[in-house]
């Protein structure tokens, strides 16, 4: 019994410690997710990615529009920069009313947003 009492203890205090991590502002699933998924590129080389653009600054976007933005439909993290990417960088352009507005390029503004996009974006 007591071996028992001691279990349900150490459980309930693990759960304590976890709610309280949470609550103190550490990152989310989502957070620690992109940063673990999200490195095609360096985080401080973020080149100007448009339309009909390939390669690993393209699936970057893709991966931070998936973690990060809210976009609400899940991108395939191809490297092509196509209609769907276009679709969901136009989204996020919006959503954060980045400079230059929703053209499609993804320049200084837009990166900036892509890894810090504003809260409770929903168009």
């Amino acid at each position: 019994m007591r071996t028992r009492t001691h279990r349900l203890a150490l459980v309930c205090g693990t759960a304590v410690v976890a709610t309280g991590g949470l609550l103190a502002g550490t990152p989310t699933a989502s957070a620690a997710a992109a940063e673990a998924n999200c490195n095609y590129i360096d985080d401080s080389a973020r080149p100007t990615v448009s339309p009909g653009d390939t390669g690993d600054a393209v699936r970057q976007v893709q991966c931070l529009i998936n973690y990060y933005s809210g976009y609400p439909n899940w991108l395939e993290e191809d490297g092509g920069y196509g209609s769907y990417t276009l679709e969901a960088v136009h989204w996020v352009q919006t959503c954060n009313a980045t400079t230059g507005g929703a053209d499609g390029i993804v320049g200084p503004s837009t990166w900036s947003r892509l890894y810090t996009p504003k809260p409770d974006c929903d168009l």
